[in-house]
């Protein structure tokens, strides 16, 4: 008796889709079963990817690899009947992984993520503006935004609630040196390595958690500065985009620039200033408006397919 009830719901719905659904009064159009199933095949045909692997590159040093993506038809074809029709979001899928080993390529630079990614990534390397940082996080929480926080380890020292509300709010806490100092390139490797050590130590103390990324003062580097951060365990980030917003130009002259430079899998270089917390929403709006999706540093670095398909 419950299979015979349950074929009748099923015919029902089936003819329900057929037919029509109200929708508060009006009268709103369902798709046919056929033309579902043609949606969903178009979608699987044109989004399903194979994993793209790990790779040193010569002018982008480390390029990180990028899963690929798969779809289960025959569940993402049933929430569309259950929907009444298509609808991406309820398509069923998982991500493909990559052979290649990450670690592998850690010594080497990393100045954006794979360039078939859809993501790219929001750094802020901070040495001053607590103010601004604490008004930018707020933005990028209504946005539902997670960013890559560099901190100088003199400023953390000071703002140790600061860097622990960054932590809690789910952004990821780097390495930005000690003291960010003006004569950064002369420095032995012994040097850079106190710079980057005693930083760690203070960042990990706050939050609890080991530091893995280091984004050096300036983005000035040897290699004896990669080298050092790569003795402790950490991939040195650059960037793809710099908004140079350190020189206090309108928001609109970042926001241009920004956008000029951005590509898939970059890497935004920004700071805790006033005309970039003005630039930042808007900024956000342009990005998304183009099919880009923010992601930490860690999750590019590792080439996570993330979003609706991983349910």
């Amino acid at each position: 008796m419950k299979k015979v009830l349950v074929y009748a719901s099923f015919i029902m719905m089936l003819i329900g889709m057929q037919v029509g659904r109200r929708t508060g009064g009006e009268h709103t159009p369902v798709a046919t079963t056929v033309e579902i199933r043609t949606q969903v095949e178009a979608y699987m045909e044109s989004h399903e990817t194979k994993p793209h692997e790990p790779r040193h590159d010569p002018v982008w040093q480390f390029v990180p690899g990028l899963q690929g993506i798969t779809f289960d038809f025959e569940l993402s074809y049933q929430n569309m009947l259950s929907n009444g029709q298509f609808d991406a979001s309820l398509m069923v899928g998982q991500a493909i992984p990559y052979e290649g080993n990450r670690e592998a390529f850690r010594q080497h630079r990393i100045y954006r993520g794979h360039e078939q990614s859809p993501y790219i990534g929001l750094l802020i390397n901070v040495a001053w503006g607590a103010k601004e940082l604490t008004q930018m996080l707020d933005i990028l929480a209504e946005h539902q935004i997670h960013a890559s926080i560099f901190f100088e380890g003199k400023f953390a020292h000071d703002h140790h609630d600061l860097v622990l509300d960054v932590f809690n709010r789910g952004h990821l806490v780097g390495n930005h040196s000690y003291s960010h100092p003006a004569d950064w390139l002369t420095l032995s490797y012994e040097g850079f390595q106190t710079e980057i050590v005693r930083t760690n130590d203070i960042l990990t103390n706050i939050i609890g958690e080991d530091i893995l990324y280091f984004a050096p003062p300036g983005g000035a580097f040897t290699d004896e500065t990669v080298q050092a951060a790569y003795d402790q365990g950490m991939y040195t980030i650059l960037w793809t985009a710099d908004s140079i917003d350190w020189r206090g130009e309108p928001a609109n002259i970042l926001i241009e620039r920004v956008m000029h430079r951005i590509v898939p899998g970059g890497l935004i270089l920004t700071h805790p200033k006033p005309e970039t917390v003005i630039a930042l929403p808007t900024l956000i709006e342009k990005l998304r408006q183009q099919g880009y999706e923010f992601r930490r540093i860690d999750e590019i670095v590792s080439g996570e397919r993330t979003g609706f398909f991983e349910n």
